[in-house]
């Protein structure tokens, strides 16, 4: 367990883009009606930082537990940057998808925030949208930290 907590704090680009998430969501809710009416895309930008952040953090719990040299071991090197992405999309989705939208369901509301949209009901359509492009920004997050990584 102490491996995987130093992995983490040791990684410089994981903190970093955590300490800017914090401040991008600490920035949005001081303020008396968010920084939304101000800058729109704001939205966009903590969904995609948030994408970006769980990539690394899942490529990282992987590397640090051993799971990405189980793989090589199981398959072989020849396609270990592919297995690294679909491990980072996995974590992505797990941690983004399911404990995000769990906590906007069961948290938020005893927190006093807004009752949550709904995420994925179908047919979606532009009343209902905003869950999905979330998870669309965050997964090019998560693409992204994938390809900036050597």
């Amino acid at each position: 367990m102490w491996e995987i907590v130093k992995s983490i704090l040791l990684d410089k680009r994981l903190v970093s883009v955590g300490c800017l998430l914090l401040v991008l969501v600490f920035i949005d809710h001081q303020l008396p009606c968010g920084i939304h009416p101000i800058i729109s895309e704001l939205d966009t930008l903590e969904h995609f930082v948030f994408g970006f952040l769980l990539s690394d953090f899942a490529s990282n719990i992987a590397n640090s537990t051993g799971f990405h040299e189980k793989l090589n071991k199981k398959f072989g090197q020849g396609k270990s940057r592919k297995r690294d992405l679909l491990i980072r999309l996995g974590g992505f989705l797990v941690i983004g998808a399911l404990l995000w939208e769990l906590s906007e369901l069961f948290i938020f509301p005893l927190l006093g925030g807004p009752s949550p949209d709904s995420f994925f009901s179908f047919p979606i359509t532009p009343k209902n949208i905003d869950g999905t492009i979330d998870v669309t920004v965050g997964i090019i997050g998560c693409l992204t930290a994938w390809y900036l990584t050597k």
